[in-house]
């Protein structure tokens, strides 16, 4: 049984767009220093402005992304599902987190520690090569995606 979950899990961590074309063994690396976690439905992942440490994968649920807008006005700016990542930012600038994170229902995710992939990355240039290479691709789709938001947000 164990090995089909590892099968499913590798399955779905394949199509998450940022280890898309990696390879059995690279994901394994991932899937080793991974760590399970589940949320209830309306728990807090992280808060808006948090010390950013680990990214996430969605492997079963839904995250809404929140952020604060004038005065203190909390806006939802985008809804996470299975197989959609949250938190990479942190991975390369190191800066707090930009927005909040809650589960819409009862989620489980993959938590990878910055430390940990860092490691990874630091260690097997192909691997570095591609994951980074969809990150730029992702944070380019979110901006523009923020950008149409915020567009949206002026006209209110």
């Amino acid at each position: 049984m164990a090995d089909k979950n590892q099968k499913s899990l590798e399955e779905l961590i394949k199509s998450v767009e940022i280890f898309d074309g990696l390879e059995t063994r690279d994901i394994n690396k991932v899937l080793k220093v991974a760590i399970g976690k589940k949320y209830e439905k309306d728990e807090v992942i992280f808060h808006e402005g948090d010390l950013g440490d680990c990214f996430y994968l969605i492997i079963d649920g839904s995250v809404r992304i929140e952020k604060k807008v004038k005065d203190d006005k909390i806006e939802s700016v985008a809804t996470l599902k299975t197989g959609d990542y949250f938190g990479e930012m942190s991975l390369l600038d190191g800066e707090p987190r930009s927005a909040s994170v809650i589960a819409n229902e009862t989620s489980k995710l993959l938590e990878v520690k910055n430390s940990h992939f860092i490691k990874i990355v630091m260690n097997d240039d192909n691997f570095a090569r591609k994951v980074l290479w969809a990150f730029c691709i992702t944070f380019a789709k979110r901006l523009r995606a923020t950008n149409t938001l915020l567009g949206q947000f002026d006209k209110k």
